[in-house]
């Protein structure tokens, strides 16, 4: 370790210890009171910064240690020399804006404010250099300066005892808190790897939903293809399938049709067997003047045309409990009119509702019952008694019909009798 001999070898001084006096210039580090050189150098100058400049001012100050170095560097500040220059323009470089500041007040009163602002916000290291150096510093001013320094290095003692403290606390907490938040990444990683494995499953199966998609979608394609193919290769397949309806009506008309002949041909019979002119037809009865048929319509088809839906309802129920087939077509509403010319030719009576469909409708049913001769009865309201009403006018007819022929094939059997005993 260095001597003060060895430094005050080293570092010649070139005066006395300098006297301070009151100017307009500012003061130079050697130029200020030996009692504030500690404070200044200790407190106004890192000791990183201070080892620096003393190192390239005498290479050999770099085996002291930091105590040494400082109290080395606090009696040659005392003198100009090569180390107080150094030290000079690296405090003046480092606080130069609170220098600046601090130039422009005028007195001590105005300075020694100042520097209580500082030491209030903590500002202490470059309003120390300022406030020192300041012109309007005077000895008063700068021992009471002193003093508080002193006052404060004893107060960051303790309380560097009190943060070391709380730094170790610190430390410990912040070693707990390293350990869990090591802990939640690691049960983050886990559980991202988890859903990472997860969204490979759902994209895998996303796949293989797009690839069955596209294979159904393909098939369907073919399917279509298959089916436009046999579509043109069997033209006019709707037609084909009216005409086989159609063909289904007459096959089953022309089968009631036959039983109907054989009926009237028992009859006749039967007639000519009795005695009594008259025939009643028990199938062909006259319907009461309200509510359901009782005679049987065993074998007949009726055709209602129009009629609103619930009425159609209605008379579906009556027809079918009499034993009649019930037939309908809305005269050209929603049914197509090629349809009602079919229906016109597998029923075997008409009931028309007159106030319930279109004119071409009417006039369709009303000339094809006058070319066939088929009985049709024109209904105005739609009801189930005007249903009745309508079925019993049509029975009615067909049994004065019956009993015609009957007394026609009757007469006529005795004429050929009477000729054949002539």
């Amino acid at each position: 370790m260095f001597s003060t001999h060895f430094i005050k070898q080293t570092f010649t001084t070139a005066a006395q210890p300098v006297v301070l006096k009151q100017g307009s210039k500012r003061r130079r580090l050697w130029e200020l009171a030996s009692h504030v050189h500690c404070p200044v150098i200790g407190v106004c100058l890192p000791m990183a910064v201070l080892r620096r400049l003393a190192v390239k001012a005498a290479p050999e100050m770099a085996r002291l240690d930091d105590y040494a170095l400082h109290s080395a560097a606090v009696q040659m500040g005392r003198s100009r020399n090569r180390l107080a220059e150094s030290i000079q323009d690296e405090l003046d470089q480092r606080h130069a804006t609170i220098v600046k500041a601090l130039r422009r007040l005028p007195d001590r009163v105005s300075l020694e404010a100042a520097w209580q602002e500082a030491v209030a916000a903590g500002e202490i290291a470059g309003a120390l250099w300022a406030t020192l150096t300041h012109p309007a510093c005077d000895p008063i001013l700068a021992e009471v300066i002193s003093q508080q320094m002193h006052m404060i290095q004893h107060q960051a003692g303790a309380s560097l005892r009190l943060d070391i403290a709380h730094y170790r606390a610190l430390q410990e907490e912040n070693a707990a808190l390293a350990r869990s938040l090591a802990t939640a990444q690691q049960r983050c990683e886990r559980q991202s790897q988890e859903k990472a494995g997860e969204l490979e499953q759902l994209q895998a199966q996303l796949i293989r939903t797009r690839s069955e998609v596209i294979s159904r979608d393909t098939e369907l394609g073919a399917l279509r293809e298959e089916l436009e193919a046999l579509r043109a290769a069997v033209p006019d397949q709707a037609a084909r399938r009216r005409l086989e309806h159609q063909l289904m009506y007459q096959e089953e008309r022309n089968a009631r049709l036959c039983l109907e002949n054989a009926r009237l041909r028992k009859e006749l019979d039967a007639a000519l067997s009795a005695p009594a002119p008259g025939v009643a037809l028990a199938s062909t009865s006259v319907l009461p003047d309200e509510g359901a048929p009782e005679a049987s319509l065993e074998g007949h088809r009726i055709l209602c045309v129009g009629g609103r839906e619930n009425v159609v309802v209605v008379y579906r129920k009556l027809i079918e409990q009499a034993g009649g087939q019930f037939l309908h077509h809305d005269g050209g509403v929603e049914d197509r009119f090629g349809q009602l010319d079919s229906a016109l030719g597998a029923a075997d009576l008409v009931i028309c509702q007159t106030g319930c469909i279109s004119h071409n409708a009417y006039w369709r049913v009303k000339d094809h019952c006058k070319r066939t001769g088929k009985r049709c009865a024109f209904v105005e309201n739609p009801s189930a008694a005007g249903l009745a009403r309508g079925l019993r006018c049509l029975l009615s007819d067909a049994l004065v019909e019956s009993q015609d022929e009957v007394q026609t094939a009757v007469s006529g059997s005795a004429m050929t009798a009477g000729m054949q005993q002539t």
